[in-house]
């Protein structure tokens, strides 16, 4: 189960601003598909059945990325709906490498196309060791401090993957193809 640390630090390694309008933007973007939640714990749903599924397939993310084209402010028009698309679906990813049992807690990747819960427990390990549940408040605590643990290199993987992937578009296609992730008026200068 990853927590909103992890999602943030994901998110702001996608994009190069130093703009802090920016960077509370993405992360809030970051934790989004969580608002899931809201129907489990609002409305009494069962959270097996809900949670994990809509809001957390591509189908949402590029439903967002719809909807920041439509509705973005004049202020953040330099976060493009090409990262909001990345900044979602890696929420998704995440989780997924933290999912213990993907088929009762997997991220519903492909939905409404397909139900199949996937998940890759890479960082279960961790969590376990960690304690056995986030819902006490020694097990926040241990799950917080694991989350302030994995954030950084988190950020370095993804702010790497990022600068790998604009190094490849622009020996391919030249450095205007590049500017879809992050465009130069995103650097916040």
């Amino acid at each position: 189960m990853a927590l909103p640390l992890a999602h943030a630090a994901v998110a702001l390694g996608m994009t190069r601003s130093r703009d802090p309008l920016i960077w509370l933007c993405l992360s809030l973007v970051a934790i989004l598909p969580d608002f899931d939640f809201a129907l489990v714990w609002g409305l009494g749903l069962p959270i097996g059945i809900y949670h994990r599924t809509f809001s957390h397939s591509l189908l949402f993310g590029a439903s967002m990325a719809l909807l920041w084209m439509a509705i973005r402010p004049i202020r953040l028009r330099a976060i493009s709906p090409v990262l909001i698309f990345f900044v979602v679906v890696s929420h998704s990813l995440v989780d997924m490498l933290s999912t213990a049992d993907a088929l009762d807690h997997g991220v519903v990747f492909f939905w409404p196309f397909s139900d199949y819960r996937m998940g890759w427990p890479i960082l279960v390990p961790l969590y376990l060791w960690f304690g056995p549940s986030p819902f006490s408040v020694v097990g926040a605590l241990q799950f917080t401090l694991l989350e302030v643990l994995l954030a950084a290199p988190l950020w370095l993987l993804t702010r790497s993957a990022r600068n790998g992937l604009m190094a490849c578009i622009q020996s391919f296609g030249g450095a205007e193809k590049s500017e879809t992730l992050a465009p130069k008026s995103e650097t916040g200068a």
